[in-house]
């Protein structure tokens, strides 16, 4: 992750320019003036103009870290962050935000220390209980994960990110089922979980079942123009091989982003093995290598399409195009070898 330069904290920069030849008195520069000051959010000026009338105020520099943060500028919000335990390391709620701008910077081992500090500052803290499991399952100890996911659960039965982490641990043990009940448990305490919805559609999708359908469809009711739900929705469908209701999903996700290529790789794989029309599936191959042109596995299947329309020139040029891109690209390269064998022995 890119992290900014941070930004200037107090005050703002004035370019003083100095005129002594002709006795003319000092001025300041108003263009820089304006320019800076253009550039600096009104939030942020205000949080500036506080901490200088409070230098020693915790809080305040608390809240501009957390401006910080929310803006992605993390190496300022950690200045402000360590200012603030200079002047005060007794709240929890200073090391929950610290332990997020070690974890974004990938400093787990801070990370993890600062939570369980906050937690002895206050053992009725869930959002650092769920912030730990999330963090054991992030380095895949599972069992501290689901230790912590039920220190809060006891303490809210009814919080649905703790059901969610805990589905989410069961999903990378493989245990499907309980990962699917968990899944279901987050939705009954929150109709308005997406992430918990878009979980529950790949579990079930993996299974073969149906259900997934209608998960992927509760996803996209909270969030209409969501990519990722509409491409699961196509990509359910075409597992289930029904083809038209994959092809709709597919095209409304490109409704909505004309640039995903996976979408136009997916609808040439529906209408060359699904409904075997090559021309479409050709003109969806196409579109997907123009949006990215290093894209092997479409030019490699539009080469298929041309090989089974009898065009073995425009094949072999697409297979040609495979090795050129990844030379270890085996189906490629072996396709090349079955054709060559073909035209050597007639």
């Amino acid at each position: 992750m890119n992290l900014k330069q941070s930004l200037t904290y107090f005050g703002l920069l004035v370019t003083i320019t100095f005129v002594s030849c002709n006795g003319n008195s000092t001025k300041t520069d108003a263009k820089t003036i304006d320019t800076v000051a253009i550039k600096t959010p009104e939030e942020l000026k205000k949080l500036n103009l506080l901490i200088a009338a409070e230098p020693n105020n915790a809080n305040l520099y608390h809240k501009r870290a957390q401006y910080y943060f929310d803006k992605k500028d993390f190496n300022a919000s950690l200045a402000d962050m360590n200012k603030v335990m200079s002047i005060d390391s007794s709240k929890a709620e200073y090391f929950l935000t610290i332990s997020d701008i070690y974890f974004v910077n990938n400093l787990t081992s801070k990370s993890k220390a600062a939570l369980e500090k906050c937690i002895q500052l206050d053992d009725k803290n869930t959002v650092a209980m769920l912030k730990l499991a999330e963090l054991y399952l992030y380095v895949r100890k599972y069992k501290e994960s689901v230790q912590y996911i039920n220190m809060a659960l006891k303490l809210d039965k009814y919080n649905a990110k703790a059901y969610f982490m805990k589905g989410m641990n069961y999903k990378e043990l493989k245990d499907t089922a309980k990962a699917i009940s968990s899944m279901q448990t987050a939705v009954e305490q929150d109709q308005q979980y997406y992430n918990a919805y878009i979980q529950l559609g790949i579990l079930c999708a993996a299974q073969g079942n149906s259900l997934a359908v209608q998960y992927y469809k509760n996803a996209i009711k909270l969030k209409p123009r969501s990519t990722e739900a509409w491409y699961d929705l196509g990509k359910c469908y075409q597992d289930m091989e029904s083809w038209a209701n994959a092809i709709s999903s597919y095209n409304t996700l490109l409704k909505i982003d004309v640039s995903y290529k996976y979408a136009h790789y997916n609808l040439g794989v529906v209408y060359f093995l699904g409904l075997k029309k090559y021309p479409e599936a050709i003109d969806h191959y196409t579109q997907a290598i123009n949006l990215d042109p290093k894209y092997t596995e479409a030019y490699y299947a539009r080469g298929i399409c041309f090989k089974e329309m009898h065009k073995m020139k425009d094949a072999i040029k697409d297979f040609v195009a495979c090795t050129s891109i990844n030379p270890d690209f085996e189906p490629a390269k072996e396709v090349l070898k079955e054709m060559n064998h073909g035209v050597e022995t007639h």
